[in-house]
């Protein structure tokens, strides 16, 4: 499998070193590197237009006055990707570090499948420098089946239910059937969606533990209560938004179809909720953004603002 047929997209926005180490570990493994910018300032695109620069064609940049959601901005490389002909399509987050041979990894996992014609998406092992993200996978083989199953190194997990964005590599077909990101959701949940979509329309994910991703989910905070020590990421009140209004959208489209999903939702809001409670900084604010996106998703209203 040729490493030149895949295009990356990277979106940044407020972007710090993390970006610019991604680039650099990123630059060997594909064909093509497509940055969207969404109004990171002048400082991150001087440094992204000198690294373009110096990386010749490999390196593209799309660079939007404001930020217009990590959806729309996904979908303007995707479709500039698309557009030139590339075969697979990796999406990365600005805060994502790529392992060496990752790609390789992922295209090998693909290639030695069993029935790659059904395979749209394989992802990586993700981990993070605090170790506060488990290399897990949630596994559905039917509707009333949703395991979380620890991988590591040899592994190759199947029947994948949805994995995190950040270390996709999709399958450009996939794309051209179902459709691209929805850009209502702004942010967050984004990946549960399509991830639904795909398996609704037939497509497979698989989660490679041969290939690794450096990644944060959140802000990462150390606490002690009770004598206990707590490391953990936390999201703000813009994010909490965006992530209890979109988890709504996505069981009022999909939870039908995959019922145990509810039971693991159920498990997540307890965790988030306990962890802000007893953890967390800026509480109220936090608190005033989880009601007002249950509120919104309730109602039907959309609400984007920039963070």
């Amino acid at each position: 499998m040729q490493q030149t047929s895949v295009a990356a997209i990277i979106v940044s926005y407020q972007s710090d070193e993390r970006l610019f180490r991604g680039l650099e570990a990123l630059a060997p493994q594909v064909g093509r590197i497509i940055v969207v910018d969404n109004d990171s300032g002048d400082q991150v695109t001087e440094k992204l237009k000198e690294v373009a620069e110096a990386d010749g064609d490999k390196v593209r940049l799309v660079l939007n006055d404001e930020n217009v959601g990590l959806a729309a901005a996904q979908n303007q490389g995707i479709r500039q990707a698309l557009e030139e002909g590339a075969d697979w399509v990796l999406l990365l987050d600005d805060d994502s570090v790529p392992d060496a041979g990752m790609v390789e990894a992922l295209l090998a996992a693909y290639a030695s499948h069993p029935a790659p014609e059904r395979i749209g998406l394989v992802a990586p092992r993700l981990h993070d420098a605090e170790c506060t993200l488990k290399a897990r996978a949630y596994v559905s083989k039917h509707a009333f089946d949703f395991r979380r199953v620890r991988f590591g190194p040899g592994d190759v997990l199947d029947n994948v239910a949805f994995v995190m964005a950040s270390g996709s590599l999709v399958k450009a077909e996939v794309f051209r059937e179902i459709g691209l990101m929805r850009e209502d959701f702004f942010v967050d949940y984004i990946d549960f969606e399509f991830a639904f979509r795909m398996r609704r329309f037939g497509w497979g994910l698989v989660a490679v533990g041969d290939a690794g991703l450096e990644h944060r989910l959140g802000e990462f905070e150390h606490k002690r209560l009770l004598g206990r020590d707590f490391r953990f990421n936390s999201h703000s009140g813009f994010r909490r938004y965006y992530i209890y209004r979109n988890r709504m959208r996505v069981w009022r489209a999909h939870g039908l179809r995959l019922p145990a999903f509810f039971a693991f939702e159920a498990a997540s809001i307890a965790i988030d909720l306990a962890k802000l409670i007893l953890l967390e900084d800026n509480k109220l604010e936090k608190l005033a953004g989880i009601g007002r996106g249950v509120m919104h998703a309730m109602s039907g209203r959309a609400s984007h603002r920039s963070g």
